[in-house]
């Protein structure tokens, strides 16, 4: 091909480019002729399920659009530049909503923003009577309890202290232990089909255990690690927010529920314990435990342990972490971090609240 054919290619394709090029613009104009702006306010980001959210407009518009999520919420005109969005439908935690409009000159505006929802539930106060006590490790920094078959495990923390501890119940004796080797900080346990379970706190390394407490096999998580318990092979796992996160025995993350009660996110969830489709959850540096709903996210009830409870102990520095339930008696048993003993309770009202209905884990 000659110089002159080759510029005539040349100057033939570059043609045909700048035309693609206006006819990509064009399309990407009159595809995106959406204007980002805040155009839109809200009296507040936290609202309760069930609220009528207000939505004002910083502008008239023509018509306005509303997603929850990516799911349509309203197609209507405000009136006066306010329309309301209702929340009743809505899960407890973070939400994304969209406000489409169309200006009153055929603008195209939208605006992103983000709205927390609290419990529409104030959570039932429960109480208890101590049916008896027995004898604790005042040198265990519990950290995690459980039964299993009868038998009393106990997990404990620090640096060069932890440990999994099989448990004489009436003597508070260490029938079988293993050290975890530092730099690990143990955590939460729970037994899933004879596998002992436990967390270590910034390691991102669960340990599994046969019950004879030999080790099978290491799990990386990439969260912290507080409390540990399950639903049938399901684990549940504490990372000291208001998250709980769920696991196969494997360690592969499934899904996990954000907590909340009437006043916000439950922070600071600890040590746990999972009976009959809800998990109990110590809230770290508090005598607060409180019931969680697996399906919705709600606090419905908690229980306020005596600060006074074991007498002489400052639970403020040795702060309550530790809840069995044993199912034959239908009782709670609780210790803390270095207490000299451990309660078994009776907790009124509790298994009132229970739902009858399946629980999906997410």
């Amino acid at each position: 091909m000659n110089f002159v054919a080759k510029c005539a290619v040349v100057v033939g394709l570059a043609s045909l480019w700048v035309s693609a090029c206006q006819q990509n613009s064009k399309k990407e104009a009159d595809s995106s002729n959406q204007v980002k702006v805040d155009f839109v306010a809200l009296d507040k980001s936290t609202y309760q399920i069930g609220d009528s959210i207000p939505v004002r407009l910083h502008q008239p518009v023509s018509q306005v659009t509303a997603s929850w999520d990516g799911k349509p919420a309203i197609n209507r005109s405000p009136v006066n530049n306010i329309f309301s969005l209702e929340s009743v439908d809505l899960n407890v935690g973070l939400h994304q909503l969209v406000i489409n409009a169309l200006s009153v000159n055929r603008e195209k505006l939208t605006d992103t923003l983000s709205i927390e929802i609290w419990s529409d539930s104030k959570p039932v106060k429960l109480s208890y009577s101590v049916l008896k006590t027995y004898p604790h490790q005042a040198s265990s920094f519990t950290q995690g309890l459980e039964f299993h078959e009868d038998a009393l495990y106990e997990g404990t923390g620090q640096i060069g202290q932890s440990k999994l501890m099989k448990v004489d119940l009436l003597t508070g004796s260490v029938l079988q232990s293993v050290s975890l080797p530092a730099p690990h900080f143990g955590e939460g346990i729970t037994i899933v089909n004879n596998h002992i379970y436990q967390l270590t706190w910034t390691s991102g390394q669960c340990f599994q255990y046969s019950l004879d407490m030999t080790l099978q096999k290491t799990h990386t998580y990439h969260t912290q690690g507080w409390g540990l318990t399950h639903r049938d092979s399901t684990l549940i796992v504490s990372d000291g927010s208001n998250r709980l996160s769920f696991y196969t025995p494997g360690f592969q993350k499934t899904g996990e529920l954000m907590v909340y009660d009437n006043k916000g996110p439950v922070m600071n969830l600890n040590e746990l314990e999972y009976i009959d489709g809800y998990v109990l959850a110590n809230v770290w540096q508090t005598n607060r435990i409180v019931q969680i709903d697996l399906k919705s996210g709600k606090v419905i009830s908690e229980l306020t342990i005596d600060p006074a409870l074991p007498p002489g102990v400052d639970t403020k520095e040795n702060v309550l972490n530790g809840i069995a339930y044993r199912a034959p008696e239908a009782v709670l048993y609780i210790t803390g971090k270095n207490w000299p003993s451990l309660y078994k309770l009776k907790v009124n009202g509790l298994f009132k609240i229970k739902r009858k209905s399946i629980i999906a884990l997410r």
